[in-house]
């Protein structure tokens, strides 16, 4: 009988180090990198504002996605070492992609010509407001889950069965679970329906999805005032006035926060932000008048009780605001 092959220890060690750049890599931190670039229109060259960008990864799927700024640029930031595809999308223009991989290096900078489809004109500049930019958004989204967002809007803003918007909306999530848009608009539903608690869940992942959505923030604080929850609501408003400082309901929402807080200084100036950038906002006015009186300023605030009966006659403040009205007058000596 043969003895047994002595063990060949140098052959043992060059097996275990060889074995170890594999454990290394995969117990190793992520690498995060960042990808950028700039999105123009292939015949004018001009910038394109408000254009989604898509980033998916080749192994696991959607992974983020940014809108450009005025410049045409945009960025993410702390991105895994991935393959990834970066589709550009914006109504009008034909969609584009470009594949990128950060696990090599190279440069992470794209350069997007978009080309217009052949019935398209581009604008001479991009259209401004929440309309385009819930818009731009929508255009990052599959075709299906959209029109089941449109057909819950249209009902909604119709205001006819809660039920039937709610449930449009929950299989436009189905089709594309990262829905922000739907969750908000799933969660105003809510809200009128009386339902607080599922409000709050739809839009806690209105905003896990997309913490960049003002709309997000904006009702979520609309949903804390009515609770009277006024210290996050603060929060929430603020917040989201950071990402679109131009709202009319977000500045409103604030007023209505500080001036339940007893803060009706701090609630003038927001006051006074939304009515400049929506004057058919009757509430606001109501706010204002009772900012004036704290003021001892009756005609000012005669004008804004009276502006808001012009505005909404029948609304819930109505009676509030017509009795305002009435004491005012005779304090002033104006015949009623």
């Amino acid at each position: 009988m043969r003895p047994p092959a002595p063990i060949n220890l140098l052959a043992i060690i060059f097996l275990c180090l060889s074995c170890f750049p594999v454990w290394a890599q995969k117990n190793a931190p992520a690498f995060r990198s960042s990808i950028s670039g700039s999105v123009r229109d292939a015949a004018t060259h001009r910038p394109l504002e408000r254009v989604v960008v898509m980033v998916e990864s080749e192994d696991s799927g959607y992974s983020g996605q940014a809108q450009t700024a005025s410049s045409g640029k945009f960025g993410l930031q702390g991105i895994p070492a991935s393959v990834y595809v970066v589709r550009v999308r914006l109504p009008g223009y034909e969609e584009s992609s470009q594949r990128v991989d950060l696990t090599v290096p190279s440069s992470n900078y794209l350069s997007f010509e978009l080309r217009p489809k052949p019935d398209h004109t581009p604008p001479a500049i991009a259209p401004e407001g929440p309309g385009a930019r819930i818009n731009a958004r929508l255009a990052a989204v599959p075709e299906k889950a959209r029109k089941e967002f449109t057909k819950a809007h249209k009902i909604w803003e119709e205001g006819k069965d809660p039920q039937s918007s709610i449930a449009h909306l929950k299989k436009a999530i189905t089709i594309y679970p990262r829905f922000a848009d739907a969750y908000v608009l799933l969660a105003t539903v809510y809200i009128q329906q009386s339902k607080p608690a599922d409000a709050r869940s739809a839009l806690d992942q209105a905003i896990e999805f997309d913490p960049r959505l003002p709309e997000a923030r904006f009702t979520l604080g609309s949903l804390q005032n009515s609770e009277k929850d006024y210290a996050d609501a603060e929060k929430s408003l603020t917040e989201g006035l950071k990402l679109d400082e131009e709202s009319p309901q977000g500045h409103y929402e604030l007023a209505k926060t500080y001036w339940a807080m007893g803060r009706w200084q701090v609630a003038e100036p927001h006051a006074m932000k939304a009515a400049a950038l929506q004057p058919a906002m009757a509430p606001v006015h109501v706010i204002l008048g009772n900012i004036a009186l704290r003021k001892r300023d009756p005609q000012t605030a005669l004008k804004e009780f009276q502006q808001y009966l012009k505005l909404d006659p029948k609304g819930p403040m109505a009676g509030g605001a017509q009795s305002m009205v009435d004491k005012i007058q005779p304090a002033l000596n104006i015949p009623q």
